[in-house]
């Protein structure tokens, strides 16, 4: 039988138990005689209220922590995004001889080194029940990778693309702190306020990315000596201030994560007297079932698949304006910058009315992802090379001296490649990136994490970041691939394909997308126990 709110008094313990059950909460009040709360009687049930937040739903939200994470990841992706822009002319720089591909294969250790880092971090959280600890490892590790290009210098030319690349494998394994980050979020804050905690993860991430290589402009009057620290052994200078300020970053967020951060957990004994109290009188439980697999998936291959997307048009953007545009390669990056920064503006913005304002409210999990992603397809559409368009690539010629124009003694496509707009060009790029993306941001993140049990998601949440990771690895790859053998066309129309074949899963696994719900146990076995007919129930052994 299921009591709301009864007291028990079992006189072998001499300790009163209240049990506060609503659909609201999931409390449980230990409380103690006034004579064994002085001193006497079991420790272990001494004082036990708390929300047991590794077996239940939080309670409430922790702001605090929650806002917290928010600024580690602010910090994680700034420190991390920082080097971008001058690592590949650095690199040149230290080793005439090192080719695009070496930069590359170094970009590809980062991001393989940040799937690592995620799993090992995530499952190291799932076991501890802890966030703290994989977190404090994944600011170490980012230090160590800003120590290590402090280096990169004073090794000869010959090892200078491997030093870098082992300074990219750390920083990648110290990116996997977005999986404790995410998973310690979602802890700490209620289903209805869930989309403002993963929108506090989300727009660090987001802010830190476009921040970060903006950073670079602030080192430039620095110049290529700089300022001598260590004769013949460390200067400041702009190629290398990246790592100083990559130091003081991690630095900071290591002493805040020491002094700031309080995680809401039971302690070891406490949940030990609950175990064994709730075994002795049948109290009720929550049990949650096992994770929809298929569920799980699906989000992990939206993330996948939006950020393949992007990563796709921002690896082809400068070629295109430069081939489709007869832009410059100067204009064509500044052209670009431009846009990163709007869209990096407008997506900050909404990140901060989606956190500080009730504009959360409105994003529906399930309907704003499929939403979103059609929007993309219809960006795609807006952008495509229709051949009702009356400009050619081939109106003006290639330019071997500045590289504008198509040329078609290499790419056999440029014979019947049309002119779409170039205002559109822009325009869809803003739109989808910087004010559809952080909607879909928010809703994946918001329902992967309401479909996993609360007790412990880092290992799951792992794999959520490793999905947006390896989307890093193989954009690049696939999508310039098709561009260099079929066009700009065929790239777009893989992209389409991709994101419809996605939105045709959310419409055929609707019900199975939706949040874990526990199963309830009954409370009290009732044999044994004597109840009295009283407003307050009470039933003694």
């Amino acid at each position: 039988m299921l009591f709301p709110a009864s007291i028990v008094t079992y006189s072998q313990l001499e300790m009163t138990v209240k049990t506060t059950v609503r659909p609201d909460k999931h409390q449980v009040t230990y409380e103690k005689p006034g004579h064994l709360a002085n001193g006497t009687g079991n420790s272990h049930l001494q004082s036990l209220n708390f929300i047991h937040c590794m077996k239940m739903p939080c309670e409430r939200t922790n702001w605090r922590v929650v806002y917290l994470m928010g600024v580690f990841s602010l910090i994680q992706n700034t420190q991390y995004s920082i080097y971008l822009t001058s690592m590949f002319s650095y690199l040149k720089k230290l080793d005439s001889t090192a080719t695009e591909s070496q930069f590359g294969w170094i970009m590809a250790t980062s991001s393989l080194g940040h799937c690592i880092g995620c799993f090992i971090l995530g499952w190291w959280n799932s076991r501890a029940s802890r966030s703290a600890p994989p977190m404090h490892c994944g600011f170490l590790l980012m230090l160590a990778s800003n120590l290590v290009y402090l280096l990169v210098d004073s090794v000869p030319p010959s090892w200078v693309a491997h030093v870098m690349m082992l300074s990219r494998l750390l920083g990648g394994f110290g990116m996997g702190n977005s999986s404790p980050m995410r998973t310690c979020a979602s802890l700490h804050s209620t289903a209805t306020d869930r989309s403002k905690a993963m929108a506090s993860i989300s727009g660090g991430r987001s802010v830190g990315t476009v921040v970060g290589p903006g950073l670079q402009l602030m080192f430039l009057p620095l110049g290529e000596l700089g300022i001598t620290i260590f004769p013949g052994i460390l200067s400041l200078h702009s190629n290398n201030a990246p790592a100083f300020l990559g130091i003081v970053l991690t630095m900071v967020g290591f002493v805040s994560l020491i002094v700031l951060f309080e995680e809401e957990c039971a302690e070891e004994s406490d949940k030990k007297a609950i175990a064994d109290f709730e075994n002795q009188y049948n109290t009720v439980k929550e049990e949650y079932p096992s994770s929809d697999v298929i569920a799980m998936l699906i989000c992990m291959l939206t993330r996948f698949v939006q950020n393949f997307m992007q990563i796709s048009i921002e690896t082809l953007a400068p070629a295109i304006l430069m081939m489709m545009y007869f832009q410059t390669r100067q204009e064509a990056v500044a052209s670009m910058a431009t846009t990163y920064l709007t869209t990096g503006f407008i997506a900050t913005v909404l990140y901060l009315l989606i956190i500080f304002t009730k504009l959360s409210a409105i994003v529906r999990d399930k309907i704003f992802n499929s939403l979103v992603l059609l929007l993309f397809v219809c960006h795609l559409l807006a952008t495509y090379s229709w051949q009702f368009y009356t400009s050619h690539v081939l109106d003006r010629g290639f330019s071997n001296e500045t590289l504008t124009g198509c040329d078609e003694t290499h790419f056999t496509w440029c014979s019947n490649l049309t002119i779409s707009p170039e205002w559109i060009f822009y325009i869809g790029y803003i739109l989808s990136f910087g004010l559809f993306m952080p909607f879909i941001n928010v809703a994946n993140a918001t329902l992967y994490s309401k479909l996993l049990n609360p007790d412990n998601q880092g290992t799951q949440q792992s794999l959520y970041d490793i999905s947006n990771t390896t989307a890093r690895i193989f954009a690049p790859i696939f999508i310039t691939l098709i561009y260099s053998a079929y066009g700009p066309r065929r790239a777009w129309e893989s992209l389409c394909l991709l994101l419809l074949f996605t939105t045709f899963l959310w419409i055929i696994f609707d019900k199975r997308l939706v949040p874990l719900k526990p199963i309830q146990k009954q409370m009290f076995d009732n044999d044994g126990f004597e109840q009295e007919k009283s407003p307050k129930t009470k039933l003694v052994s």
